[in-house]
């Protein structure tokens, strides 16, 4: 057992060998810690804490980059994450547990830095959560930033445009609060309501260009989208609002051009599972604009092509890998799902009818591959038994019935070997319970009926243990304090016998040392 700093109040954390989430006893947060803690890495990974803690960001990322060096853990490449980021832990008011707050939010998103992905790879399906669930906070709060940045650049550069501390578009003495100027983007409208605005100019010029690649195509279709997202002031003449209806479905078209063109670059270029994933997500997005539909699933059956060669290696798949074949099999379940127009010809129906089996196929793949990795790589008796029953719904597609008797095999074993560390760490009454309740759970399962037994009999031994010590504590304290009395009383009727002193002195000395003993 490892004593570790806790990453949100700094207070102990045990751990024990093979753990790789912990919950905090103190401020009730789960959170990951390492695999494998060795003493050395232990006192190392404790100082990476304290500095990060203190704000020493610099400190704990050498010490951090040191541990990296030596062994890929998870927990160690989402610390450099915290140290980039600057992530220290606050109170959440609406919950109660410690939330992620940044000193340093960065310009890159936290979903995108290598340590934070590398993490996800090494994670366990438990890790993975926690460092999702913490990344989209942080990430929510860069966003919060930069848009205040861009908010703060953008009054800047009106203002000294303008060369007053008015807006464009605002009107002397109209009443405009600071906050709502600061905020609305409106440009100037001149005659047959023509949108004068210098960033959608400098955007239709990048667009006109056409050869982008897909960075340019998507940071061009966030411009857009940001213009699309403009909306008109209290106050405002119809002619503006007419102009800036007419520019929001141009720049919104634009946009979906954009984002089409980088995710046919992807397809195109037929790289990994994830970028082809990723481009499905782009097209799934765009929905019917222009063959998005068909595109879409184009890169969707390249994803499963590339990811079919993880039943060859099962034991190196990775969190990516299982992610990515729950994403196709819940976006084949959708596809299954959609229902057929009554409108739609019989020939059109069949041929839909074909192209939904053909989704269900696809999607029981991935619901094998997803199992067979949770079988291969996880101890956890949980997932191993989701696992058996992934299986167990497959029916007869491939090998199934065969996996879910070896899955729920490694289930049993599992929690047979959760049950004897329960029990060898077992020390009070109802630790002892938990873990026979542990053996009872696997019915028959090789000796578990004895040791089921074993565990009970040792709760009501340590449960009649600690009935007899007070029972016994509290005979020896009446007997010592009856006995401290009449001293007390004889001393009381004879003080000029010093002897009764020196009795009164022995018997408390000798209770003390028998309380001490017992």
């Amino acid at each position: 057992m490892a004593v570790m700093n806790c990453k949100m109040c700094g207070n102990p954390l045990f751990v024990m060998d093979g753990m790789t989430t912990r919950e905090c006893t103190t401020c009730k947060t789960v959170q990951t810690v390492p695999k494998n803690i060795s003493n050395e890495n232990l006192d190392m990974i404790n100082r990476a804490t304290a500095f990060r803690q203190s704000g020493d960001y610099d400190k704990a990322t050498k010490i951090y980059k040191d541990l990296v060096a030596r062994e890929q853990d998870a927990d160690l490449f989402w610390g450099l994450v915290l140290c980039r980021y600057g992530v220290h832990y606050v109170d959440d008011a609406s919950s109660g547990r410690k939330i992620p707050a940044c000193d340093n939010p960065q310009y890159q998103s936290v979903l995108a830095d290598d340590n934070y992905l590398r993490a996800c790879e090494l994670a366990t399906p438990e890790q993975y959560e926690l460092f999702s669930e913490e990344a989209r906070i942080i990430a929510a709060i860069q966003k919060r930033h930069l848009q205040e940045v861009n908010a703060k650049e953008a009054a800047e550069s009106r203002m000294l445009s303008d060369g007053s501390d008015r807006f464009p578009g605002e009107e002397p003495g109209d009443g405009a609060s600071g906050d709502e100027a600061s905020v609305s983007l409106l440009p100037a409208v001149l005659g047959r309501q023509k949108l004068v605005d210098p960033e959608m100019a400098e955007a239709d010029r990048i667009f006109a260009r056409g050869i982008l690649d897909t960075r340019s195509l998507n940071n061009l279709a966030n411009r857009y989208e940001k213009l699309a997202a403009v909306r008109a002031k209290p106050g405002d003449s119809k002619e503006v609002r007419a102009a800036l209806e007419e520019r929001r479905v141009e720049c919104l078209e634009k946009a979906k051009e954009c984002r089409y063109r980088s995710a046919n670059m992807i397809l195109e270029a037929n790289g990994n599972a994830e970028s082809m994933m990723n481009a499905s997500n782009t097209f799934a997005q765009l929905e019917y604009y222009k063959d998005s539909k068909d595109l879409m699933l184009n890169c969707m059956d390249r994803a499963l092509d590339k990811t079919r060669k993880v039943q060859d290696r099962l034991a190196s798949a990775s969190v990516s890998d299982r992610r990515l074949l729950a994403d196709l099999s819940m976006r084949y379940k959708e596809l299954t799902d959609e229902e057929i127009p009554m409108s739609v010809p019989d020939e059109i129906r069949k041929s839909l009818n074909s192209r939904k089996r053909e989704f269900t196929i696809r999607a029981n793949e991935c619901d094998y591959l997803i199992a067979l990795i949770d079988m291969e790589n996880s101890k956890d008796p949980e997932i191993l038994r989701t696992a058996a029953e992934t299986f167990q719904n497959l029916g007869k597609f491939r090998d199934a019935s065969k996996r879910m008797d070896e899955a729920q095999k490694k289930s049993m074993a599992a929690m047979y070997e959760r049950a004897e560390q329960a029990m060898k760490w077992a020390y009070e009454p109802e630790q002892f319970e938990e873990a026979a309740a542990l053996f009872e759970e696997l019915g028959d399962y090789r000796d578990s009926v004895l040791q089921a037994s074993v565990c009970r009999k040792k709760a009501v031994r340590k449960e009649l243990k600690h009935i007899s010590n007070k029972r016994w504590h509290l005979i020896v304290a009446a007997v010592a304090i009856t006995v401290i009395l009449i001293v007390a009383l004889l001393v009381w009727i004879q003080p000029e016998l010093p002897v009764w002193v020196g009795v009164f002195l022995g018997v408390g000395y000798l209770w003390k040392r028998i309380l001490e003993t017992l």
